[in-house]
């Protein structure tokens, strides 16, 4: 399993979660006519904050491509975060449980799995890639954006997409 972010990435992403920007009506707009209907249906399921999380990434992608952005490179930079949906955790109940993916042992974590309530949703937080991933495979995603949902958190790519695109999705990720 990998770390959630860096301790600045996770502090914005709170901080812009609290004071929320409000959408991009043209990208999402631009990003829904990228979507089959499973992933549309697996945007939509996301909370508000991690909908604007995706339009943002979406928005960065094609304005670093502008002379022609590659629309599978889009969805990717959107969608990776899908996993999330099923923790079911508000602000503050993914900061408590980023602090206890930080300092409890991954074996207690993936325990959680068998358990119910806040236990079981922090392990959805704490390994949304991997669900993500999966669900976007059932969704008849392509390979690219079902890679980015489960190496977004990766330090390095593991050889399943170019650095290039690799560092280009990070950095949409970090905005």
């Amino acid at each position: 399993m990998t770390m959630l972010g860096t301790p600045q990435h996770l502090i914005k992403r709170f901080f812009v979660s609290v004071f929320d920007q409000g959408y991009d009506k043209g990208i999402e707009s631009n990003l829904l006519a990228l979507l089959n209907g499973r992933e549309k249906s697996l945007y939509y399921s996301q909370p508000r904050m991690d909908r604007l999380h995706s339009l943002r990434n979406a928005k960065s992608v094609i304005e670093e491509t502008q002379t022609g952005y590659d629309n599978s490179l889009v969805v990717a930079a959107a969608l990776h975060d899908v996993g999330k949906a099923e923790a079911n955790l508000g602000v503050f109940g993914r900061v408590f449980a980023t602090v206890l993916h930080g300092i409890l042992p991954i074996e207690i974590l993936e325990s959680w799995n068998t358990k119910e309530g806040f236990r079981k949703n922090t392990y959805h937080y704490c390994f949304h890639s991997e669900r993500g991933a999966a669900l976007l495979e059932e969704a008849g995603s392509i390979p690219i954006v079902v890679t980015w949902a489960r190496q977004h958190h990766n330090k390095q790519p593991d050889g399943a997409m170019t650095a290039e695109i690799f560092a280009l999705l990070k950095r949409a990720d970090q905005k």
